[in-house]
C-alpha cells in the first residue's frame, strides 16, 4: 500500500494533523487511509522499524475528501505521523500540517513506560557534554536525549547510575552501555 511518513524530529503532544489534497481533481486518491502516530522501538532505524514501536491508531478516513481534520486525543505523544492506504492504490497528499507541542523533559512527557532505546555496548562518545545526571534506569537515560533536540547520543553507567548527554560517536571500549538515538 502506499504510505507517507512524517518525521517529526523530536517527541511531541499532538493535538491536531491536517491534510491537504488536491483541489483540482481527484479525491479519491485521499480516501481509505489509516493515520498512525508512532513511536519506533529503535530510533536508530528510523524508516525500517515504524511497525516494531507503538503504534497508535488515530483515525481511519473512508470518504474522498480534499481536507481532512484529525484530532487526537489528549496525551497523543509520538514521533512519526504515518497516512497508509488500505488498499493497493496512489496516495496524493500535497500538505500535511501536524499541530502540537514539543516534549522537552522526561517528567513532562511521561514517556518513561513507553521509550525505547538502541543499545550498543563497547563504543564511546566524543564531543560535548550537554548535561550529567544520576538516572533510574538506561531507558530513563535514554528518554532524556530523545527527548531533547540537541542531543545526539546518551551513555549510561550501571554501576553509578550516571547518564551523560553527548553528541558525535568515535570506536572506542568503556564500561558503559551506550544507547544511539539518531
Amino acid at each position: 500500500q502506499s504510505w507517507l511518513t512524517v518525521d517529526l524530529q523530536n517527541v511531541y503532544d499532538i493535538s491536531v494533523i491536517d491534510i491537504y489534497g488536491r483541489t483540482d481533481c481527484c479525491p479519491e486518491q485521499l480516501a481509505n487511509f489509516d493515520v498512525d502516530i508512532i513511536m519506533p522501538a529503535c530510533t536508530c532505524n528510523r524508516w525500517n522499524s515504524l511497525d516494531e514501536g507503538d503504534v497508535f491508531h488515530c483515525h481511519y478516513q473512508a470518504t474522498a475528501s480534499k481536507r481532512i481534520t484529525i484530532m487526537c486525543p489528549p496525551n497523543t505523544r509520538e514521533k512519526f505521523v504515518r497516512i497508509k492506504r488500505k488498499v493497493m492504490e496512489g496516495l496524493t497528499s500535497c500538505e500535511v500540517e501536524v499541530h502540537g507541542d514539543p516534549i522537552n523533559s522526561v517528567i513532562e512527557s511521561d514517556l518513561s513506560r513507553t521509550a525505547y532505546a538502541c543499545e550498543h555496548i563497547g563504543y564511546g562518545y566524543v564531543g560535548p557534554v550537554i548535561g550529567t545526571y544520576v538516572a533510574n534506569s538506561g531507558v530513563h537515560c535514554t528518554v532524556t536525549c530523545f527527548t531533547n533536540t540537541a542531543c545526539s547520543a546518551a551513555e549510561y553507567d550501571k554501576k553509578t547510575n550516571v547518564c551523560t548527554l553527548k553528541g558525535d560517536c568515535t570506536n572506542g571500549t568503556h564500561n558503559k552501555d551506550v544507547f544511539f538515538i539518531q
